[in-house]
């Protein structure tokens, strides 16, 4: 890519990795956003990107100039039918997503992990699993505020090693404009609506998941829980397949234990829990063997136990059903700011179950934001058969309203739904930050919500101290 001039449509976390990755292929980047320099908050990717001698053109209408571009990355943030993206392929040039980009320079082997809900555990749990193997595992991609050590993947690529996994989280924005992007191994978790004011239809949405199996082949992997037929590998292009599920495929669930390719732990070993939870388990660890043996007869030369410590090892995500703390009665906070929509809603309310919780038990749940054009049917049909409160809040808490019910309490701001809840809230009982909804309509993303939230929480949890 020596000379080439490449025109990277978002200036964020992706871009800027981007155009180190592009300067190190020896290429010429631009960096080119939409938002005008004043209403810019990113000062210090500013600062960085400027210091690598990268030109940046801000508010980009007026700006770019696609015949002084041979290629266009585009950030995941940006809309695929953005005018912009439209015009270089009017004009025939190229677009390419990151990953794109980070798969044509990584000298290490790709794992990617995409679906509805569930990729940043299985991403993370597939990482710690590696790791516990003694693989120089990185993990990287769409995955963010995790508490782990993560990366872009385009910055991953830009330091890979062939004795190396790359394990990546992949969204299904940067999935939108892969050409040669071919993973080793693969997996969607699972599929339901998300996205949909970005995407035609459900099905649209699903079809660009699938795109991650699209240039897999002979001597590739797939793992799929088979309890989701709609995330099934393509069966015909040579692409080995592992399957799990309760009682069947390459690994299951039994009288408390979790069987993998033979071997097995006990359940009451792993320090989570949640039917989710276990699949997260299943398909991660499916997903580190796989990088030991590819073969799908019955013969397996990989010890599969020497992956159980890295589950074991697993202490949850950042923001991802993270305990703040108990109140002196025993009210439990619970930030899950990374739920962003009303399946993760159900699946977060129902691991309570079996817990210290049960459904029995009353949940007083946040939710509301921005909506993504999703369907909350499966939301209430739930609420429907628990005894659970709601509390909505945010920009689209009415049109949220409306699918759930008339009769639900709705606050401008999600300070003012915890406030009211805290107070609705009985000894036993949990409040739940869950709003199976976007963020960006009061904060800067779900990081600054969940952030936000475990302050409140935290004040409210010192005040409960010194009452």
């Amino acid at each position: 890519m020596k000379g080439t001039r490449i025109a990277i449509f978002g200036l964020g976390r992706s871009g800027v990795s981007a155009a180190k990755l592009a300067l190190k292929m020896g290429a010429i980047p631009t960096i080119y956003d939409e938002k005008p320099l004043e209403q810019f908050e990113l000062t210090p990717l500013l600062e960085d990107v400027k210091g690598l001698g990268v030109q940046i053109k801000l508010g980009f209408d007026d700006e770019w100039n696609s015949q002084e571009t041979d290629l266009v990355v585009t950030s995941p943030g940006v809309a695929k039918v953005h005018p912009k993206l439209l015009a270089a392929v009017r004009n025939g040039i190229q677009v390419i997503s990151e990953i794109e980009l980070a798969y044509r320079a990584s000298k290490a082997p790709i794992i990617a992990i995409t679906g509805t809900n569930g990729k940043s555990t299985t991403t993370v749990m597939t990482y710690l699993c590696l790791k516990a193997a003694g693989v120089d595992a990185v993990l990287c991609g769409n995955i963010f505020g995790s508490g782990y050590p993560e990366i872009a993947l385009t910055e991953a690529a830009m330091e890979s090693t062939p004795d190396q996994v790359l394990v990546a989280e992949v969204s299904s924005f940067q999935l939108e404009w892969i050409d040669q992007f071919r993973p080793k191994t693969a997996i969607i978790t699972n599929l339901s609506d998300d996205h949909l004011n970005r995407y035609e239809d459900f099905e649209d949405y699903a079809a660009t998941k699938h795109r991650i199996f699209e240039n897999m082949g002979e001597g590739d992997s797939a793992v799929w829980n088979n309890a989701f037929p709609n995330c099934e590998p393509p069966q015909y292009k040579g692409i080995g397949t592992f399957d799990f599920g309760i009682e069947s495929g390459e690994a299951w669930l039994i009288d408390d234990r979790m069987y993998v390719r033979g071997y097995s732990i006990e359940l009451s070993k792993l320090p989570f829990g949640g039917s989710h939870n276990y699949e997260n388990a299943m398909a991660a660890t499916l997903l580190a063997a796989s990088c030991f043996n590819n073969e799908s007869d019955i013969e397996y030369e990989f010890d599969v136990a020497k992956l159980f410590p890295g589950l074991k090892a697993f202490k949850g995500l950042s923001h991802r059903m993270e305990h703040i703390g108990r109140s002196r009665n025993g009210v439990l906070i619970i930030n899950n700011s990374m739920c962003t929509n009303p399946a993760a809603v159900v699946a977060s309310s129902q691991s309570l179950t079996g817990s210290s919780q049960s459904l029995s038990q009353k949940q007083h749940l946040l939710v509301g934001g921005v909506d993504k054009g999703m369907d909350f049917a499966i939301l209430r049909e739930y609420l429907k058969a628990s005894n659970h409160d709601v509390y909505l809040f945010g920009s689209d808490a009415m049109t949220i309203r409306r699918q759930l019910g008339d009769d639900l309490p709705v606050f401008l701001t999600m300070a003012e739904a915890f406030e009211f809840a805290i107070k609705r809230a009985k000894g036993g009982e949990v409040v739940m930050l869950a709003p199976g909804a976007a963020s960006l309509d009061q904060f800067k993303d779900f990081r600054d919500r969940g952030e936000q939230f475990t302050k409140m929480a935290k004040e409210w949890l010192e005040e409960c101290k010194t009452d």
